[in-house]
């Protein structure tokens, strides 16, 4: 936008577009004084860049979860050059959310994280492995001593590795090798799929003692994750990022700490992966630190979700990143450690890193 005159009149018409749509003028002063956006402030934010803050009235979103998206990222998504990057939500609009049912204390609970240390989490992959091969690298990098093994997001209901038969399976021999330990590491399986078989996965992942399972809110959507999360299922649930539509250098959309931090948490994520700094997709680390900061932060009751870095982590980094990011972080690291020669080893000096992270020992 070149000028203050017509970030104004943008910012003007984003207020009208969320909330009533209309003309000006159309269904009378009444209405506009109280549902009508308000325009705060437009304040230059670098050349023809400017950022606006718009104050919209708590009973805009009373219809749950979909309305609040339809308030924050609505009409106006279908506008160029516009970014959602920060929302205040007041406490009123908190209060019918379920936020994390675990939440970063409840997951160290799960998988046994005594004091306060990282936890470790691996992937299993790649896509065309068979149940027997994926049930194999789960037993290794449970015997390596990781809190959480996980599928990949790309292993849904293919021939070589069935959602049904994978689970089973693999459930079994985490149980196995836990049993073996005395270790209490949880299988998250991808239940992502067709929402009206949504329900029946999960209640198969339940049958067979999964501590959690992976969703993808991106492409599932948001709210069909937050009717999972108030289920009495028991299940801990992974966000994966796939198909989020954000990037710390895009002009337009979430800014990922939004999404990923504040959305993925307000609809009941317990843990939000999310693609670290150095990785594939080098994000910056402003970005993740700003991403830890909403997972963890005050947010009316809710409790808070565990940051799950990953994408492309590199496993001799570990050390470096677990530091960095402190002891309420999950590192996720699945393809540094399957091109190992010995996947075991090089996860177990992962763990081992998380140990030290945290002044402990590992047993």
């Amino acid at each position: 936008v070149p000028h203050r005159g017509a970030a104004e009149a943008l910012a003007a018409a984003i207020a009208r577009e969320q909330t009533l749509e209309v003309p000006p003028g159309v269904g009378g002063p009444e209405v506009e004084a109280r549902w009508l956006g308000r325009v705060e402030c437009v304040e230059e934010a670098g050349e023809s860049a400017w950022t606006a803050r718009i104050a919209y009235a708590p009973e805009l979103v009373g219809g749950g979860l979909p309305q609040v998206l339809n308030v924050l990222w609505g009409n106006v998504s279908l506008m160029d050059g516009v970014r959602l990057d920060d929302v205040e939500p007041p406490p009123e609009a908190l209060a019918g959310f379920p936020g994390p049912r675990y939440g970063i204390e409840g997951l160290r609970a799960l998988v046994g994280a005594e004091g306060r240390r990282p936890l470790v989490s691996t992937a299993l992959k790649p896509v065309g492995l068979t149940t027997r091969e994926l049930a194999a690298l789960a037993r290794a990098f449970v015997r390596a001593g990781v809190d959480v093994v996980k599928d990949d997001h790309g292993l849904v209901d293919q021939a070589p590795a069935p959602y049904r038969e994978r689970v089973r399976s693999v459930a079994g021999a985490v149980a196995e090798e836990n049993a073996r330990r005395g270790t209490k590491a949880a299988y998250f399986p991808n239940a992502t799929g067709p929402v009206d078989t949504l329900e029946r996965r999960l209640a198969w992942a339940r049958e067979h003692a999964c501590g959690g399972v992976v969703l993808a809110p991106g492409v599932l959507g948001l709210d069909v994750v937050r009717m999972m999360a108030e289920r009495e299922n028991g299940l801990a649930i992974m966000a994966h990022p796939t198909h989020a539509q954000t990037g710390p250098g895009r002009r337009e959309g979430i800014a990922p700490d939004v999404l990923f931090g504040l959305l993925y948490r307000l609809a009941g994520a317990d843990a939000v992966v999310y693609v670290n700094a150095g990785g594939r997709f080098a994000w910056p680390l402003e970005t993740c630190l700003a991403i830890n900061r909403r997972l963890r932060g005050p947010l009316g009751g809710l409790l808070p979700a565990m940051p799950t870095p990953a994408g492309g982590v590199d496993a001799a980094e570990a050390a470096e990143w677990l530091e960095r990011y402190g002891p309420d972080t999950m590192l996720l690291i699945g393809g540094s450690l399957l091109a190992a020669r010995d996947v075991e080893a090089a996860t177990r000096r992962v763990v081992e890193a998380a140990a030290e992270a945290a002044g402990g020992r590992v047993s």
